[in-house]
């Protein structure tokens, strides 16, 4: 009987071995999909996930502007202000963008932070992050990209940064004037003209949506859904839910 159930688990593993090389090794076409309700919900963040993500935005945007720091949503977050007026329902962070003469000016604000009961950290990238009390307890980020004037456009400051999204710039005349965009239950600074760089970084934004998974996701993405192109539908329109009430 013993033998029979290792034959059984070791067919289940060798099996499970060829779809991941399926999945994962192969390369796939884009396919086209027009998602039920029920795919959203199940790709989509928590709703506490979702609360956190909006008071962490809320209170990042309160810190620096009384510290007089300006700053732009970018990246999904400035996607999710223009196409759902809050939160991609499966994005599971939060990007702005800061000038590199204002990097001293931010650094000062980490006391300020703290006090607010997150962490702030430089690496690559600056973050605020909510912290982990629990055991396995997933952090929820904003992550802070410093750009600085080249030519005529302003870039990531971070050379590996900047090599890793080569599309992910702004021409001069994009960011100033900074304007509000509703996020949720709050108004966050973007940039003026949003348009072109949505188009550079995420074409076909206003058609399909995309899964992506560059950090520690809710959900494991095979290679085939990564590569999916969903329709955008009412629901796929939607910000995450809840976005408030807010502290």
């Amino acid at each position: 009987m013993t033998k029979i159930f290792e034959k059984i688990i070791g067919a289940l593993i060798i099996v499970f071995a060829l779809y991941i090389g399926y999945v994962d090794v192969l390369d796939h076409d884009w396919r086209y999909v027009t998602p039920t309700d029920k795919q959203v919900k199940y790709y989509s963040i928590s709703e506490d996930k979702a609360l956190k993500l909006y008071q962490l935005m809320k209170d990042t945007h309160d810190i620096l502007v009384k510290h007089k720091i300006d700053y732009w949503i970018d990246n999904g977050t400035l996607l999710g202000a223009v196409r759902n007026k809050g939160i991609i329902p499966f994005d599971d962070d939060l990007d702005i963008g800061v000038l590199h003469q204002d990097e001293i000016r931010l650094q000062a604000i980490a006391e300020e932070v703290e006090k607010r009961g997150y962490s702030f950290s430089q690496k690559t990238i600056y973050a605020i992050c909510t912290k982990v009390t629990k055991l396995l307890q997933e952090k929820t980020c904003l992550d802070i990209f410093i750009y600085h004037k080249k030519d005529n456009k302003f870039v990531f400051t971070n050379l590996l940064v900047r090599n890793t999204y080569p599309k992910a710039y702004f021409y001069d005349n994009e960011i100033f004037p900074l304007k509000k965009y509703q996020f949720g239950e709050v108004e966050v600074y973007g940039p003026d003209k949003a348009k072109g760089y949505l188009d550079r970084q995420y074409p076909e934004w206003d058609i399909y949506a995309i899964i992506q998974q560059p950090h520690k996701y809710h959900v494991w993405l095979s290679a085939i859904e990564k590569k999916t192109k969903f329709i955008l539908t009412p629901a796929l329109l939607k910000a995450a839910q809840p976005t408030g009430p807010l502290r």
